[in-house]
């Protein structure tokens, strides 16, 4: 069963929100592997300021391994100092100097171990090539304008058993960058849901889908108990350059149940509520980037 919901779309007023959400809950037994980097492989027009990331799963742990920045067609390394956020599950380096305008660099991201096993995970590598500009806007980005959901019964490799999760398709509106979509992170939140107290849940960090689909799609899986009722997502995106989008008020909702279910129906966020969303978007992702700063 499905249910949709249209995007909410008031002019609503920023409000000072204080605290910050516990991180979400994420599968920690599994492979340590690499799922996405940004700037992706064959990127182009990257920024000569940028930050330069990879998103792992929540079974990985970062332990000191080498990054590694290697410069075409020399093929000169350097070994680049990494910082680990395992909010986001991202290990991100900064070049020490920009990045030479049309250069093109290979970076090297390493395999890590997991948290519950010895065994490395995959790592990757994305060769892109460097634009002429430095990234100095901050992005924009319509927001999540779209979301259904279903429900699907899969092998959970930890328990060894079946088990039922609710797979949110979520609907992402039109973003851009003076850096490229390629430069993109996605930071969605659920902002209603059974366990969403004072402030937005944020949902591990991905890099912006690079598709030619329209609208652009992500998806998001959450366990029974933090899925039935209200669910509503909200979402903004933040550059290589560390800029943030500007607060939005766009945010989707649906109505689920826990199975067996009915037709699910469609719900708008009140006005009370979603007021307090674009402040607590914006203070979340700050805090992340604090976080990450010391």
């Amino acid at each position: 069963m499905r249910a949709t919901t249209a995007l909410v779309t008031p002019t609503l007023a920023l409000v000072l929100v204080a605290g910050a959400a516990a991180p979400a809950r994420a599968d920690q037994c599994g492979k340590p592997d690499l799922v996405d980097m940004v700037p992706p492989d064959g990127a182009t027009g990257v920024p000569l300021n940028a930050t330069l990331g990879a998103h792992y799963t929540a079974a990985a742990e970062y332990l000191g391994e080498d990054v590694v920045l290697e410069r075409l067609p020399s093929g000169a390394q350097t070994v680049l100092p990494a910082t680990w956020d395992p909010t986001e599950q991202l290990l991100s380096v900064t070049p020490p100097a920009p990045l030479d305008a049309g250069a093109q660099v290979v970076i090297h991201w390493p395999a890590l171990r997991g948290l519950n096993a010895a065994a490395p995970g995959v790592g990757g590598d994305a060769k892109f090539t460097v634009g002429s500009t430095a990234d100095v806007a901050s992005p924009t980005f319509a927001g999540v304008v779209g979301l259904s959901w279903d429900l699907e019964r899969v092998t959970d490799d930890c328990l060894d058993d079946l088990v039922e999760r609710f797979v949110f398709d979520i609907r992402l509106g039109a973003a851009s960058d003076d850096g490229g979509t390629s430069g993109l992170t996605l930071m969605l939140f659920q902002t209603m849901g059974p366990q969403v107290m004072m402030m937005p849940t944020p949902i591990p960090a991905r890099a912006w889908p690079q598709t030619s689909d329209s609208p652009v799609r992500a998806q998001v899986r959450l366990a029974k108990d933090a899925a039935v009722g209200e669910i509503c997502f909200a979402g903004i995106v933040r550059d290589t350059a560390g800029h943030l989008s500007a607060s939005n008020n766009a945010e989707a909702c649906v109505q689920t149940t826990a199975p067996p279910f009915f037709n699910g129906c469609s719900v708008a966020a009140s006005d009370a509520r979603a007021s307090a969303i674009p402040a607590a978007l914006a203070l979340l992702a700050l805090l992340g980037r604090r976080r990450r700063a010391t």
